[in-house]
């Protein structure tokens, strides 16, 4: 496996959901092998590929409830290369399912060592908190991807992201490293990008690739398509192409 990434933010609306769908079958679309996790118990990542709706009894709350295996879990997706660990709504009593459990912090970790075998790429959309899943997911990843807008709040969640991921290094999982922050939904012109990018990237390494506002987003969502699919020529499908290629050069 080359990499396995976490796609996270404790702030909703980030665009986390479409970066993670966005990159994962982006690098399919190049021939890798590619796991998309949905963690979020909202299942949005996971109602871009309806399809895979028709495999009752198959969702990531399983993984965490009884360690039941990623390989008979996982979904094909109608996009080739690309496979689905779906969501669940059950995904919101996780954290008091692990809390306690010696093995709490990773089960991720070892659901993914069993079949690393069988991905190039694993990329885990996380619910938008820094909750035990979550930290399921840094404990499990190689590289973490924080998706940002340009705003205050944005700023004040750096803090306690890297807090978290700091403290994953420290206690569980030594290899995880930043690749960077994503900036979402960027309008480079404004007087708020020219003052707040400064100060981001006096914490976080920023990504060339800036992902601007689209209505192709929402539109693309609303029919259950990706970019590539809906609008493929659009600016911001251009801009995850980019984006993808940023990471892709990272894979090692």
């Amino acid at each position: 496996m080359k990499q396995t990434l976490c796609i996270a933010n404790q702030k909703g609306g980030v665009g986390k959901t479409t970066t993670s769908v966005h990159l994962a079958s982006g690098l399919a679309r190049k021939g890798e092998r590619v796991l998309l996790i949905d963690l979020d118990a909202q299942n949005n990542a996971s109602s871009v590929f309806p399809e895979t709706f028709v495999v009752e009894g198959k969702d990531s709350f399983l993984l965490f409830s009884e360690k039941v295996p990623i390989s008979d879990l996982k979904v094909p997706t109608r996009i080739e290369g690309l496979s689905l660990l779906p969501g669940s709504s059950k995904l919101s009593q996780v954290d008091v399912l692990l809390s306690g459990k010696i093995d709490g912090f990773f089960i991720l970790k070892e659901a993914l060592e069993v079949c690393s075998s069988e991905f190039d790429w694993v990329v885990i959309d996380c619910p938008p908190s820094l909750s035990l899943i979550t930290m399921n997911a840094f404990v499990a990843s190689s590289g973490l991807i924080v998706p940002l807008q340009v705003s205050k709040f944005s700023l004040d969640g750096i803090e306690a992201i890297l807090e978290a991921k700091n403290h994953t290094v420290k206690r569980f999982n030594p290899d995880l490293k930043i690749l960077g922050a994503l900036l979402t939904l960027f309008q480079q012109r404004t007087t708020m990008s020219q003052t707040v990018v400064p100060m981001i990237e006096e914490h976080l390494r920023l990504f060339d690739s800036k992902i601007p506002p689209s209505v192709a987003v929402e539109e693309a969502h609303l029919l259950n398509q990706t970019l590539y699919e809906y609008q493929p020529k659009n600016k911001t499908t251009k801009s995850y192409q980019q984006f993808t290629e940023e990471v892709y050069s990272l894979g090692g």
